[in-house]
């Protein structure tokens, strides 16, 4: 017997062309919103493709400056020097980093303006504080006040101090305190001039004390031919 069945094949789903709107699209439809037919629909036009442009060649660019073969002639600021080890440590670094004589001198100058501020930095703190001193050493009312062989104020403390120091005994201890005070500069300190004076008192001879005449009433005054009673001597003012 022979076959006779035929085998069908289902047809393909056709194929929308590219770049075709679907109905639902605002292109395929009439400014009224009806939808257009296939053959109404204005095919969209592709954009023309833009072939890629080829890099322009940029100009070659100035060969940059190189490091010399040997770094000489640092200059360093007026008054000062450069310490040859901290060059030799980098002189190196300066070669690496492919520096120029002069990019490695701005070098140079920036290391040693920073040093030299650093270096005056404690400097200038030492002096403001001197000089806070010395004016608090002024207008302090226990100096202004003090008194000393016809002299006042600073000029009497400072004798004062002379003298304490004398009576050590020892000049040469007496010479080496005095160098230590100015290179500390603690002998500007005002609680340790205050407390230098207060010991003047204790080696300072005492003055004379000029005496006065006798009480009138703890003895007998000249003239006179009986003592006060008791009562009269307490209380004169006292009515008998």
């Amino acid at each position: 017997m022979t076959d006779t069945t035929v085998t069908t094949q289902a047809p393909e789903p056709p194929v929308a062309p590219p770049n075709v709107p679907l109905p639902n699209d605002q292109a395929a439809r009439s400014p009224t919103g009806e939808i257009l037919e296939p053959s109404q629909i204005p095919t969209p036009t592709t954009p023309p493709v833009i072939p890629p442009q080829a890099p322009t060649s940029t100009p070659p660019k100035a060969d940059a400056p190189k490091a010399p073969d040997a770094y000489t002639d640092f200059k360093a600021p007026d008054g000062y020097t450069l310490a040859p080890e901290v060059l030799a440590e980098a002189t190196p670094i300066f070669k690496e980093l492919g520096l120029t004589q002069d990019q490695a001198q701005r070098l140079v100058d920036f290391h040693s303006n920073a040093m030299i501020k650093a270096a005056k930095a404690p400097a200038d703190t030492y002096e403001a504080t001197r000089a806070e001193w010395k004016a608090a050493v002024d207008s302090d009312p226990d100096i202004r006040a003090a008194v000393a062989d016809g002299k006042t104020g600073t000029e009497a403390v400072k004798i004062g101090i002379a003298k304490t120091l004398n009576a050590l005994g020892d000049p040469k201890l007496t010479a080496d305190f005095k160098a230590a005070m100015d290179l500390t500069g603690a002998g500007d300190n005002p609680a340790f001039i205050k407390a230098m004076w207060k010991l003047s008192a204790f080696v300072t001879e005492g003055k004379h004390v000029q005496g006065q005449n006798p009480s009138v009433h703890g003895q007998q005054a000249p003239g006179t031919t009986a003592r006060p009673t008791p009562a009269a001597a307490l209380y004169p003012n006292l009515p008998q």
